[in-house]
């Protein structure tokens, strides 16, 4: 799905939680716009700066969330991350953003020499960070950045590459949900920790295989968590969970889940500490592999959990 900006030239946008487990999706992202837009030769500048915002806004804005976007310009193309932490004031004398620890952040000196041009917007609800890149293979002297000052931000939705998808997962019951991305964590933990003598046992292979499988869509996995754990704050019982992806990540997730019931097996025969998931658990982790498939491979319509229960799924 594509957007236009008010510009004319075509964006590209995507929310993700402002973790450090969202960097390696903020960068394919990035990478992927380029290579569609036909613009490769910007890819190794591009995924450098994207990196360093996307890390800055993730160590230092304290916001839940940021936004990336990459707009098509006519000499290049212009790169944002935003989000809505607080502000942190800049140095009264900056030369070089390399002296400061505030809004700036040492790794964004790269931005500086890589960009041709760099800045940050401050907003009554947060910042924005945007760097222009020509792609012309010149490296800059280190400046401080362009500040500028704006209103508040309008929210938008998400404009992907052709092969992204945001899946959408309706009437997610919260705690349930909570306790399931819980309980997969305790068992990478666990089966990290596993040793022996004898040399690789079918858990410690597992625990490869699943630490395997959480890492590569974790930034999408993140931004489900980050939902769950807002809702569960507000005091609700259910929430419409939004989580963007390569369509390819669908055969990811359905070899999780797969994981995660032969993982099941070993806690039923004592072979694991981490509890065999409940019922109601193994319930809603196939309704999100079914959706997520569904939704990536087949453009599906969401299908709340409760329909899903009543239709295909059955409580066990």
């Amino acid at each position: 799905m594509k957007s236009v900006s008010d510009g004319g030239r075509p964006e590209l946008r995507v929310r993700l939680a402002a973790e450090a487990a969202s960097v390696p999706g903020a960068r394919r992202f990035v990478t992927d716009g380029l290579v569609e837009w036909g613009r490769g030769h910007l890819v190794d500048d591009a995924a450098l700066c994207v990196t360093e915002m996307a890390a800055n806004s993730a160590l230092h804005s304290g916001s839940p969330y940021m936004q990336v976007r990459l707009r098509d310009l006519e000499s290049g193309v212009r790169l944002s991350v935003e989000d809505d932490g607080a502000l942190v004031p800049l140095p009264a004398v900056a030369p070089s953003p390399v002296e400061s620890q505030g809004t700036t952040g040492r790794g964004l000196v790269i931005v500086s020499v890589l960009a041709e041009s760099w800045g940050i917007e401050e907003r009554v609800d947060g910042r924005r960070i945007w760097a222009a890149l020509a792609g012309d293979g010149v490296e800059h002297d280190v400046r401080p950045p362009m500040v500028e000052h704006a209103g508040q931000a309008r929210p938008e939705p998400a404009a992907l590459p052709t092969d992204w998808v945001t899946v959408r997962l309706p009437g997610c019951p919260v705690q349930l949900g909570i306790q399931i991305d819980q309980r997969l964590d305790d068992l990478v933990r666990e089966l990290q920790l596993i040793d022996s003598e004898d040399g690789p046992t079918p858990p410690r292979e597992l625990g490869e295989l699943i630490e395997r499988l959480v890492t590569r869509p974790a930034f999408a996995r993140h931004l489900g968590r980050r939902t769950a754990l807002d809702a569960a704050a507000a005091g609700l019982e259910h929430v419409d969970i939004e989580m963007t992806l390569p369509r390819e990540m669908a055969t990811v997730v359905r070899e999780l889940l797969a994981a995660d019931n032969l993982a099941d097996e070993l806690s039923e025969t004592h072979q694991l500490l981490t509890l065999r998931s409940t019922p109601e658990m193994v319930s809603l982790r196939t309704w999100f592999t079914d959706s997520i498939v569904d939704q990536a491979e087949n453009d599906a319509e969401p299908v709340s959990y409760d329909e899903w229960v009543r239709t295909r799924g059955g409580a066990g």
